[in-house]
C-alpha cells in the first residue's frame, strides 16, 4: 500500500509493517500509527478503505462492512501473475490506479532484465523442516524467471509442501536457495538445512530473506536478482 499512496493518506499500519525482518517497507512505515487490528482499533481510526490480509480476513472483513466501512481483502498471490493481479486490484480501490500500474511494469521490467545462466540450473527452495515451493508459487516463478529448473515442482509438488531430503540430494541440485526470516536459533527443523547430503554434491546455495517474496512489490526483483547472482 506505501508503494502506491503517500503517508499522509495512511492512518495506521499493521505492527509487521515496520519490522525490518518481515517487512519491505519498514523505512517507510517508520513513525506511523500502528493499529491492533482488532475492529475497535479500526473504527476509531476512522479509515475510509481498510486492507486486510486473506488470513485474518474471516472474521473483521464481514463485521467492518456491516458497519458500513470498504474493505479490501489483498489475495494471496500464488505466483508473479497473481501478485501483479492483486496490486493493480489494491491500486484500483486506492484510487491509484496510474501508480498501480507504474508499479507492476517496474517488476515486470526488473524480472525480465534478470541475467540466465549458460545453461539451465537445477534449483530447490529449501526451508526448515524440509518445506519446498512447487508450482503455483511466486518462488516457483522467481526460479523460471531466471532460467532455472524447480526440482520441488519438477517433483510434483503444488504449493508449499514437504520436499523428502531424499528426493532433493537425488535430484543433484545446481542451486539450494534457503529462505531466511533473519536470525534464527538453531532448532532441529533447521538441522535439514546443514545436512551433510546438500553440501556431498557441491552445490551452491544463497540465502534469500522472507521478506522479499512474502509481500507484493519491487522486493521480488531483488529476490530474483539474489538467485539470478548466485546462479551465474
Amino acid at each position: 500500500m506505501l508503494a502506491l499512496v503517500g503517508r499522509d493518506r495512511v492512518a495506521a499500519v499493521s505492527r509487521f509493517a515496520a519490522d525490518p525482518v518481515a517487512s519491505t517497507v519498514a523505512a517507510q512505515a517508520a513513525g506511523l500509527a500502528v493499529t491492533t487490528g482488532e475492529v475497535e482499533d479500526i473504527l476509531a481510526r476512522a479509515p475510509d478503505l481498510v486492507v486486510l490480509g486473506a488470513y485474518n480476513a474471516t472474521t473483521t472483513a464481514p463485521m467492518l462492512r456491516q458497519l458500513g466501512i470498504q474493505v479490501h481483502v489483498l489475495a494471496p498471490g500464488n505466483g508473479i501473475a497473481e501478485t501483479l493481479a492483486a496490486i493493480r486490484d489494491l491500486a484500483r480501490d486506492l484510487g491509484s490506479e496510474a501508480a498501480g500500474e507504474a508499479l507492476v511494469a517496474t517488476i515486470e521490467t526488473g524480472l525480465a532484465t534478470q541475467p540466465h545462466p549458460e545453461h539451465r540450473l537445477k534449483a530447490a527452495i529449501y526451508q526448515a523442516g524440509g518445506w519446498s515451493a512447487g508450482r503455483g508459487t511466486t518462488a516457483d516463478d522467481l526460479l523460471r524467471a531466471v532460467g532455472m529448473d524447480n526440482i520441488a515442482a519438477e517433483a510434483g509438488l503444488v504449493g508449499f509442501a514437504s520436499l523428502p531430503l531424499e528426493t532433493l540430494a537425488a535430484a543433484g541440485p545446481d542451486l539450494i536457495v534457503v529462505e531466511s526470516m533473519g536470525e534464527e536459533a538453531p532448532s532441529i527443523a533447521g538441522e535439514v538445512l546443514r545436512h551433510p547430503a546438500l553440501a556431498a554434491g557441491g552445490a551452491r546455495r544463497v540465502t534469500v530473506p522472507m521478506r522479499l517474496w512474502a509481500c507484493p512489490d519491487v522486493a521480488l526483483i531483488e529476490a530474483a536478482a539474489l538467485i539470478a547472482g548466485a546462479g551465474r
